[in-house]
């Protein structure tokens, strides 16, 4: 049985449950992924779509261009502004939901940390963890294809 795992904005005007087990855990250090969280990166995990549901509110989307050519759609709550998840155009099928926005994202393990180009030169980063100058091979936001 999966774990259902909530969360929301800071204001509680938007909440989301997901169901899915993460394909993927990582720490983002590009630029825009800077910017948006005002900080060195973003922790986040990949999920199933099928298995994430808005369940109060509705947020607001910024869509822009992301380091890949993609379209990347960032959700976001249009109260408070806090950071929920992010769309790629290229796939629908998973979303990428941003860890701290978790009611409790103490489970969180990050496989890698991703973008790494972008790091800032002040950002420790884990030694442990595989460091890859975008995003690593396999898991790619779209199949069968190396960012």
């Amino acid at each position: 049985m999966a774990t259902v795992r909530t969360g929301g904005c800071l204001c509680g005007a938007i909440r989301y449950e997901s169901a899915g087990e993460p394909v993927f855990a990582l720490q983002c250090h590009c630029r825009d992924c800077q910017r948006q969280s005002g900080s060195a990166y973003v922790a986040a995990v990949r999920v199933p779509m099928v298995e994430f549901r808005i369940t109060k509110g509705t947020p607001k989307r910024y869509i822009a261009k992301a380091d890949s050519g993609n379209d990347i759609t960032r959700v976001f709550c249009p109260d408070c502004g806090s950071p929920l998840y992010v769309q790629v155009s290229t796939r629908p099928d998973l979303v990428g939901i941003r860890v701290a926005s978790f009611d409790d994202p103490s489970w969180f393990r990050p496989e890698a940390d991703i973008f790494v180009q972008s790091a800032q030169p002040w950002d420790y980063m884990d030694p442990k963890l595989p460091k890859y100058p975008t995003y690593p091979p396999g898991k790619s936001y779209e199949p069968g294809v190396r960012e």
